[in-house]
């Protein structure tokens, strides 16, 4: 057989197809390592940071996460619960609290204007999208303030009758 017959048949088309798959089914592969591994780090780097970040768990170390669920490492959606001079600590899913580092290249966004960290309030709900760092915080790139839905008159009378009754309650049972 003439190597050039070789090179045009169709045996060798389907090995070069073939050879060409498994290249990328192998960088694909390792693109899901990466991302798996970068996702692991931070969980590891977040507990082993909440001490410093923290003051110390109330459960001990490790128990939060000891669960083998990894946290969000790029974003949290959440409250703030503390707002500091180039920090937010905003508490997320499963009342999980994270530091927030926000910079000059921070975007903070309430509907169509940019505010500034001063601007953020306690108790607000925010979107946040950033990079994890070496001390477990995110970087924050951009935040967005939620705006917080109206209470109608239905729900401020249906509360004001939850309070109503265990009001009652409690005066019942300290009779």
């Amino acid at each position: 057989m003439d190597i050039n017959n070789f090179f045009q048949s169709k045996t060798f088309k389907i090995i070069t197809w073939c050879v060409a798959g498994f290249i990328v089914l192998f960088f694909v592969f390792n693109l899901g390592v990466f991302v798996g591994t970068q996702k692991a780090s931070f969980s590891f780097r977040w507990a082993e940071q909440y001490h410093n970040n923290f003051a110390g768990p109330a459960n001990g170390f490790f128990q939060e996460v000891a669960n083998g669920d990894f946290m969000e490492s790029n974003g949290v959606f959440g409250k703030i619960i503390q707002v500091n001079e180039n920090t937010l600590i905003v508490k997320g899913r499963n009342d999980t609290e994270k530091i927030i580092s926000v910079s000059d290249k921070t975007t903070i966004k309430y509907q169509n204007k940019n505010i500034s960290i001063s601007d953020l309030k306690i108790d607000q709900e925010v979107v946040i999208i950033g990079e994890p760092n070496d001390a477990g915080q995110i970087e924050a790139m951009l935040i967005r303030v939620m705006p917080q839905l109206p209470t109608t008159q239905s729900q401020n009378n249906q509360q004001n009758t939850q309070i109503q009754n265990l009001n009652q309650q409690v005066e019942s049972n300290s009779i």
